[in-house]
This record gives C-alpha cells, structure tokens and sequence, in this order.
C-alpha cells in the first residue's frame, strides 16, 4: 500500500510539473503577480486601513507600478544606447581577440568565414522579437492577475469564515502568519539585492567601468538566485573591465575583488544576520530547486526558484503536519540550534519534574508521622 501511494506521489509530481511547463504562460504571470502583491503587502494594508475603495486600492498600487515601470523603461533605453555606443567603440578590439583565439585554437580564419554569419543574426533578430512579444503578453497578464487580486483581497476572510466554519479563526491565523511572513522576506530579499546592485555599481562607477549601472541592476536581479547568481553577476563587469583596461590587468584584478567581497560579505554575513537562520534553505535544495524551475520555465524560473522553496518552507513551518518537511528542507545551521533549545526545554522540564517528585515525598513523609502519630494515640 505505501509502495501503491509513493508511487501515485511520483506520477503526480511528474503531471503536475507538465502541466506548469505547458501552462507557462499562465503560471509564470500568476506566480509574479501573487510575488508583487505580497511585497506591496504594506501599501495594501495601508489602503484598508484608511477604508478605501477596493478600485482605489488598485489605482494606489497601480500608481506605484506605473512609476516604477516607466523608470525602468526610461533606464533601458538609456542602457541600449550606451551599449551600442561602447560597442562601436570596441568591437575593433574584439575581432582582433577573435582572431587571436582562432590561431591560438589552430582554426584557420576560413572556416569561420565560412559560416552564414547574415542567417545567424537574421534568426537570432527573430528570437529576439519573439521573446519581446511573449514578454509584453506576459507583462499585460501579469497586471491583469495582480488587478484581480487585489479586488479579491477584501472579501478573503469572508470566504474562510463560510468555508472553515468551526476552524474559521485558526485558518484566519495561519493564513496571515504565512502572507505576513513571505511578505517580510520577499521585502527583505528585494531591499538585500538593492543594496548589492548598488554596492557594485558604485565600485563599477568608482573604477570607470563603462555600462555600470547595467551591471548593478544585473546583479540586482541576479542576486534573487543565491551563490549561483552572484557568481553570474561578476563576470560581465569583469569581462567589460578586461576589455576596456586591456593590456593591463590591474584594474580588472581590483574590480574582481572588490565585486567578489561584496557578494561574500552581503550574501555570508548580512543575509544571514537581517534574515536569519529560521529562512535559511539548504544549499542542497536550491539547486535542486534552480534546476527543476529552469527545467519548468526558464530563465523566469530559475529567477524564482529561490523565493518559491522559501515560501514553501514558510508554508510548511505553519502546518503542524508539514513541518518535518520544513526541517529537512532548511539549512544545516536552523537544524544546529533545535537540539540545544530542545536540551534547554528539557532541563527546564526536568527540574520541574524533580521540584514535583520532592514534593510528593515532602507530603507522603507529613501522612506517615500523622498516621504514625494517630496509631500510637489509639495504642494509648
């Protein structure tokens, strides 16, 4: 039987992970959208509190999206310019490294002409225009999810107080335990990688790099992905330096540094302190989880492997009956420190159970010298 059930788990994890392959496009927006309103969890609290209209709660939130997305835009464009400038600038230098490359491989410079370079670009141009397309048609449904959402948020307590009658209360608390909770870490998370985007566009800058500010908000974005990302992150700013400051390798050398400190002290050290071990996920789990999200849905996936197994272990740690789960998907350090609170718990239970023991034999000794008292009165 349980050989029966394990199997049925198999198969079904197996479905479930083709039905959101499949289903991409609508999952992916839906998951987003649900990570968006999580994180403007304050803002929305904010409207109810001052008791305004459902559509002017939208209209708030889609006041700060709208600003924030026109900013972006702004920046993109500003960054494609700058990319082509830099590129004009350099490309000279790259084809001589690519011809260096061919003759240090032994590739005669034919065979690459040989290649339909125009076939390349025109195919490659397609993709491009391709994923533009799918982006907008995500981000337009992406708004969309987020808009229902928020009209929906008000009448949820509602809908819990008719479905769970008797437990009404008690799913009430778990639900706002886990929504204020993912909503402190996605924050924290976001305000983490800021700081880290920041850090290294302000290196970037200090050095001179060209497209600094690009690489800030690479690493921004990267940052969502734990070591894998950070490792990701540095290279590109390190190639630009190696490219602009070439033949010198000094000033690459510094920016290498100065980038991999900010990532060990911010990803060791901060992180760990402003998030704390309770959150910690095991290294093991998010790659496995980077690899089955990128399997699922591609680069959006692997972006969000790491919010999605935390908020799965938020979920599990506020289930009496998932929280094994929760144990064996956090990290080594979380797991450390149980045994000892466990040890403490104990002691503290152990000492009253003695305090107990000591005071049964105080008053079972009291009734023997009172019946021993009352049987030499009646031998009187």
């Amino acid at each position: 039987m349980k050989l029966f059930i394990g199997l049925m788990i198999f198969l079904s994890s197996i479905a479930l992970c083709s039905v959101l392959h499949i289903a991409s496009n609508v999952f992916i927006p839906l998951v987003i959208a649900w990570f968006i309103l999580q994180m403007l969890r304050p803002v929305v609290l904010v409207g109810r509190t001052l008791k305004l209209n459902p559509w002017l709660n939208v209209a708030l939130v889609f006041s700060i999206l709208t600003v924030v997305g026109l900013i972006g835009f702004k920046f993109i464009a500003a960054q494609v310019v700058e990319f082509s400038h830099v590129y004009a600038l350099y490309s000279e230098k790259l084809i001589d490294w690519f011809a260096s490359l061919l003759q240090v491989l032994s590739i005669p410079p034919e065979a690459v002409k040989n290649f339909n370079w125009v076939g390349i670009l025109t195919d490659n141009a397609r993709n491009i225009s391709s994923l533009i397309i799918a982006f907008a048609s995500k981000f337009v449904m992406t708004f969309v999810f987020l808009m229902f959402m928020l009209l929906e948020a008000p009448y949820l307590e509602e809908k819990v107080d008719k479905a769970f009658k008797h437990n009404a209360a008690r799913v009430k608390k778990i639900l706002s335990t886990i929504s204020e909770q993912v909503s402190q870490y996605l924050g924290t998370l976001a305000l983490i990688s800021f700081v880290t985007g920041v850090c290294a566009w302000l290196v970037l800058t200090l050095f001179g790099v060209r497209l600094a500010a690009g690489w800030g908000v690479l690493t921004f974005l990267l940052n969502f992905i734990p070591t894998v990302g950070s490792i990701i992150a540095t290279i590109p700013p390190v190639v630009m330096a190696i490219i602009q400051f070439s033949p010198g390798l000094f000033t690459p050398v510094l920016v290498l540094f100065f980038l991999t400190a900010i990532q060990v002290t911010i990803g060791n050290i901060i992180t760990p302190k402003v998030m704390g071990d309770r959150l910690g996920v095991s290294p093991v789990v998010i790659l496995l989880s980077l690899l089955l999200w990128g399997m699922i849905w591609g680069i959006p996936g692997a972006l969000l492997s790491t919010p999605i197994i935390s908020i799965i272990k938020i979920v599990c740690e506020n289930i009496p009956s998932l929280q094994s789960i929760a144990v064996l998907i956090g990290s080594g350090e979380a797991v450390r420190k149980i045994p000892v609170e466990k040890n403490k718990d104990d002691a503290k239970q152990n000492s009253v159970d003695v305090v107990k023991v000591l005071q049964r034999l105080e008053i079972m000794q009291t009734v023997k010298k009172k019946l021993k008292e009352r049987a030499k009165r009646k031998r009187k």
